[in-house]
């Protein structure tokens, strides 16, 4: 319900906004005499304090900035886990070139001539292109760079859509689903 006060004001906004000339009277039908005297409950409850101690949020880059890799060595096998999220747009297997760059430094620990895996995965959100052919089309374009940069490497391609999650999902937590949303590249040290 809008007050006749509330109506007044929204006008006079407006008629300030377009920045127009015009009498009080005229615009509202209402002289300005006729309006009443605002009470000093009307204007404590017009006016918000802002409490900067409260409202600021610091952003700290250590913890809300993401690498595009994670490196794991475990029982003598590397897994670089690539987040999708970072290398493609969503329901997208093209690698912008800056990506590429990134996954050719990354190629350059893997041991000359060895067997790579390259296993797509995705979260089991149902998106507009199949799950099993998106993760299968991502590890493809990896495994294209992986190909052009260290032709000696024998890449072997896979994709797993969400048959492998790397966490359990949680709909409150939608870090939960980007983190299943990944590119593995695993290779024998």
């Amino acid at each position: 319900m809008i007050t006749e006060l509330g109506r007044l004001v929204a006008t006079g906004m407006l008629i300030a906004a377009l920045g127009l000339q015009i009498p009080a009277a005229q615009a509202t039908g209402v002289d300005a005499q006729d309006l009443p005297e605002p009470t000093s409950e009307m204007l404590a409850r017009s006016v918000t304090v802002w409490d900067p101690a409260s409202s600021v949020q610091v952003w700290d880059p250590a913890t809300s900035v993401k690498a595009v890799e994670q490196v794991e060595t475990k029982d003598g096998e590397t897994t670089i886990s690539l987040a999708t999220d970072i290398l493609f747009t969503p329901d997208s297997s093209t690698l912008p070139a800056s990506a590429s760059a990134k996954v050719e430094s990354l190629l350059s620990k893997v041991p000359k001539g060895a067997e790579v895996e390259v296993n797509g995965h995705t979260d089991s959100v149902k998106g507009s292109i199949d799950n099993k052919a998106l993760s299968t089309d991502r590890a493809k374009a990896v495994s294209s760079v992986l190909k052009k940069v260290r032709p000696d490497l024998k890449p072997k391609v896979a994709g797993l859509a969400a048959t492998q999650p790397a966490v359990r999902e949680d709909p409150k937590d939608p870090a939960s689903f980007a983190a299943n949303r990944r590119v593995e590249v695993i290779y024998a040290n």
